[in-house]
């Protein structure tokens, strides 16, 4: 860094590289200007590419049972079926014998034989199996085989629903529905578009209030909502860019969206509220005090962001796509906001210049003016806790302690997402196979036996039996589809030569046993139908019985064969069960990582310790007031869902990582704050008390506008997105107010001047990185500044 020194508001602020880039962009702020025009362009020519492309939820874990069933049935079947799904018919006017009914299934068939990505369809009145009618006779399955991967599934079950829909219509009074996995997520890519817009139709305006509130003039409060949609459009852009490698889960969409929204509106924010007072200081100097804003709170910003993207990147480590994917898809994001803030943001402030100010709202015109923050309404707060920090951070502690004992029960689990989509096809099929059928026929556990040293022999096909029959007897389950089954009735036993011969003749006729015994004969497949649904608790523990007990009792160790389950329920156990495995190894990485990062910016050794452990209680108090409305259900009727009595399986690690990011925002801010104060002065109590007062007003109104963008997704039908929705908005509404105006300056005032210690040794080695050039001395142009430190030296000393 220079030695040339520039004034500022807060004292005398050496002029690093972003104090120079942002007088830079200040000076030249048409050529930035029209360097984003094209960059929006291009973003939004991008966005349609990633919308498209989104996927429904995966739950796939990679090295995973459930896994290594997609793939041996997809690699080594005559039939490479990779998902069972149904077709459902239903009509209130005919029976299934009716002559207008059965015209409409075999239309429907005939339709699907040639659909692409349908690779196993059959007439279920020429298979005469009376489990496809309903009881009265008006609902008819027919089982359906689709190929591909999940997100080519995905795209071929709008184009099959198209076709059923052709189906219904030519006929009378029949309706044709698919459903299955792919279709139900599908059916929520659909929902969760309307949602997501609904919900932006909502936050934004309200957003809006909020900063006209913060501000009090029509410019200032339109400029961070202004830059916080580009950030947005960009970050869709970016994601464009790569969906053509990446496929992005849906609720990436969500995830982006709140974040991009949220963040890029605080970013702004912070940064217009610092230029606002360097413009007062400064008396007209627009580019050094675009300069100052971001060699100030834009480096607080470059911080904030990182810390963001440290945190999500944990997640990578996790080995689902699902998590893989919205962690990159919330770092571009990120990315993308940082460089709206630190490119075009000082730009727009140079462009504007005091007409930042412009079109007061009339009876705010008090909010345009600069205010002396020591006689505020927040600096008398922060005294208050100072001169008691004992009582007054007890009992904030004993508040949040009872928010986060909920959290102890937390149970994971899955919602297939039915009941988000229960107006759509796929949602409306899967609730008559659940009422008028078992509700597991429409997603069916598949168990795969490889043995990749030769064909199965007669011990091979007995313990198969032996295997089929002990799942016919479990109470949980509906059918098995079995090659022992085909073998008895075929041949009248079960043996290596009957199963040869059998697919010798299945060879010839080109029908019968493609999707029970591999071509080769070593991989042989069971459809179990579970009675329950797939996200039931009765189905989980099934596949726990199934994996746990009836394979080592039958199958067993032999000859390297290998037992592996799959489909819906198996992946939600799957992905639970690689859930506890990365979370500590989540939690190192964050943890330690933020901590360095603290490190640098503070410089100080107990201050990153304090901040993580803050923002640990904020997480933990969200988790717990989660637990206690989603899987306990109260308040259910007032949010409009129903509780499954779980948390949604994939929700609490990404939940954690980017809570821990969010409340990481405002500790960088705040600190940042008190790190300027404290070195101009080096009284820690003088600090605390200006950086709180200097930094509660626009905190509060960043964490109000988070809260309001978070809230309006809680009126999605997505359960998923509104669980996000409500642990989102939860913390930040307990990190801004009771821990960052509370907790955070008790605990400073009971450590002292220790907040601040670091080890010479440490402070020689470390690289100069820190928030604030906080040792520089005070303008000598800034009297009332200086009566107002006055005063609040002249405090008492504060008491336990």
């Amino acid at each position: 860094m220079g030695t040339e020194t520039a004034r500022s508001v807060h004292g005398r602020v050496d002029r690093p590289i972003l104090y120079r880039w942002g007088a830079w962009c200040a000076r030249r702020a048409w050529r930035v200007i029209a360097v984003w025009a094209l960059v929006i362009v291009g973003a939004g020519l991008l966005v349609p590419k990633f919308t498209d492309s989104l996927t429904g939820s995966s739950l796939k874990v990679d090295g995973s049972d459930s896994a290594r069933v997609e793939t041996l049935l997809t690699e080594k079947f005559a039939s490479p079926v990779s998902e069972d799904a149904v077709v459902v018919f239903d009509s209130t006017r005919h029976t299934a014998d009716a002559p207008a009914y059965r015209a409409a299934v075999g239309a429907a068939v005939a339709a699907l034989r040639d659909q692409e990505g349908v690779l196993d369809i059959a007439d279920p009145y020429a298979a005469d199996d009376p489990t496809l009618f309903s009881e009265d006779r008006r609902t008819l399955l027919v089982p359906v085989g689709l190929g591909g991967g999940e997100r080519d599934r995905q795209d071929t079950v709008p184009r099959i629903q198209d076709t059923l829909d052709d189906v219904a219509a030519d006929g009378e009074g029949v309706d044709v529905m698919l459903t299955g996995s792919s279709a139900l997520n599908a059916a929520v890519v659909e929902q969760q578009d309307k949602d997501l817009a609904r919900a932006e139709s909502i936050g934004l305006p309200i957003a809006l209030l909020v900063l006209l509130a913060a501000f009090g003039t029509l410019v200032a409060a339109c400029l961070p909502l202004l830059l916080g949609v580009v950030a947005l459009v960009t970050s869709f852009g970016a994601l464009g860019a790569v969906s053509g490698v990446v496929s992005f889960d849906v609720f990436s969409q969500a995830v982006v969206t709140m974040l991009g929204l949220a963040l890029g509106i605080d970013y702004c924010l912070f940064a217009v509220t610092r230029m606002r007072e360097e413009l007062a200081a400064r008396k007209g100097d627009v580019p050094a005090a675009v300069g100052a804003t971001m060699a100030t709170a834009g480096k607080a910003v470059l911080f904030s962001g990182c810390t963001v993207i440290i945190s999500v990147a944990g997640l990578l480590v996790v080995r689902a796509p699902v998590f893989r994917t919205m962690a990159l898809g919330v770092m571009i994001a990120v990315a993308a906001m940082l460089a709206v803030a630190t490119t075009l943001l000082p730009a727009v402030l140079g462009l504007l210049g005091p007409r930042i100010d412009k079109l007061a709202v009339p009876g705010m015109k008090r909010s345009v003016r600069t205010t002396d923050v020591s006689r505020s309404g927040w600096a008398r707060w922060t005294k208050v806790v100072m001169r008691r920090p004992v009582l007054v951070g007890g009992l904030t502690g004993v508040v949040l302690l009872l928010a986060i004992l909920p959290a102890a029960q937390l149970k994971l689990g899955f919602d297939v997402g039915a009941s988000a989509v229960s107006d759509a096809p796929a949602g409306r099929g899967y609730e008559l196979v659940a009422d008028k059928f078992v509700p597991g026929a429409a997603t069916p556990l598949q168990i795969v036996l490889d043995k990749p040293a030769g064909a199965l022999d007669d011990a091979d096909l007995a313990a198969l039996e032996q295997l089929t029959e002990r799942l016919r007897d479990n109470d949980d389950v509906a059918e098995v589809q079995s090659v022992t089954d085909v073998l008895r009735q075929q041949t009248g036993g079960v043996d290596a030569a009957g199963l040869r011969t059998l697919m010798e003749a299945a060879k010839q006729d080109g029908e019968g046993l493609g999707r029970l015994i591999a071509t080769d004969g070593r991989t042989t497949a069971l459809a179990v139908l579970p009675r329950e649904a797939a996200d039931s608790d009765a189905s989980v523990d099934l596949v726990h019985w199934i994996r746990d007990t009836a394979v080592p009792d039958t199958v067993g160790e032999r000859d390297g064969t290998s037992a592996f389950v799959g489909g819906l329920s198996a992946q939600t156990v799957d992905i639970s069960e690689e859930v506890s495995r990365a979370t500590p190894l989540v939690l190192a990485l964050v943890l330690g990582l933020s901590f360095i990062l603290l490190l640098l910016a503070f410089r100080s050794l107990l201050l990153p310790l304090s901040a993580i452990v803050m923002n640990l209680v904020s997480v933990g108090a969200a988790f717990g007031l989660l637990t206690l409305v989603f899987q306990e259900g109260h308040g259910a009727s007032l949010l409009d869902f129903t509780s499954g009595g779980f948390i949604q399986a994939y929700l609490p690690l990404l939940t954690f990582v980017i809570l821990f990011g969010l409340s990481m925002d405002y500790e960088v801010f705040l600190i940042s704050r008190m790190k300027e104060e404290w070195g101009h002065s080096r009284d820690n109590t003088r600090a605390v008390t200006e950086g709180v007062a200097h930094t509660a007003k626009v905190i509060t109104a960043a964490a109000t506008i988070m809260m309001v963008i978070f809230a309006a997704f809680m009126i999605t039908k997505v359960v998923e997105v509104k669980q996000m929705g409500f642990a989102l908005a939860v913390a930040v509404l307990v990190d801004a107010t009771l821990i960052r105006v509370v907790l955070v300056p008790a605990l400073m005032r009971l450590l002292g001047s220790s907040n601040w210690w670091l080890p010479g040794w440490l402070d020689r080695v470390l690289p100069r990185v820190e928030l604030t050039e906080g040792s520089a001395p005070p303008p000598d142009d800034a009297p009332a500044r200086d009566e107002a430190a006055g005063r609040l030296r002249e405090e008492p000393a504060a008491r336990g």
